[in-house]
């Protein structure tokens, strides 16, 4: 039987730092990317060991995907909204998720990472 690629955009291997940003699950660190489409995102959740639990299927993240920094721009980020189309665990390294794009965008990616830890405490103490 052949198979058969039903993917709508191509998708580029790439590793970047990304920062889980859902009110519903705060991040401590950097988890990474390994490729990126048009519509969707796979995730190495690297964050386990933390304690950090793997999303379910359906549940929506936003994400803070670093880009290099250019210096004429400084540093940039990929802000974006998905929903968990998938999850699973290979037998060889770290669970991955894959992400439905719903939203992207382009923005600056310091300023973003400070609004985020200033919200941080506030959202533990609530959480707690």
């Amino acid at each position: 039987m052949k198979n058969i690629n039903r993917r709508e955009s191509p998708r580029i291997d790439i590793n970047l730092r990304c920062h889980i940003t859902s009110p519903a699950i705060w991040a401590t660190g950097a988890m990474q990317t390994e490729n990126i489409s048009r519509n969707g995102i796979l995730i190495a959740w690297t964050r386990e060991e933390t304690g950090l639990p793997l999303p379910s299927v359906g549940h929506i993240l936003t994400l803070e995907i670093e880009l290099p920094a250019n210096h004429g721009f400084g540093q940039k980020c990929i802000h974006c909204q998905g929903s968990v189309s998938r999850v699973w665990r290979p037998q060889d390294g770290s669970p991955r998720v894959a992400l439905q794009v719903n939203y992207m965008d382009f923005r600056s990616f310091h300023d973003q990472l400070r609004s985020m830890e200033s919200l941080q405490p506030a959202a533990n103490s609530w959480m707690a």
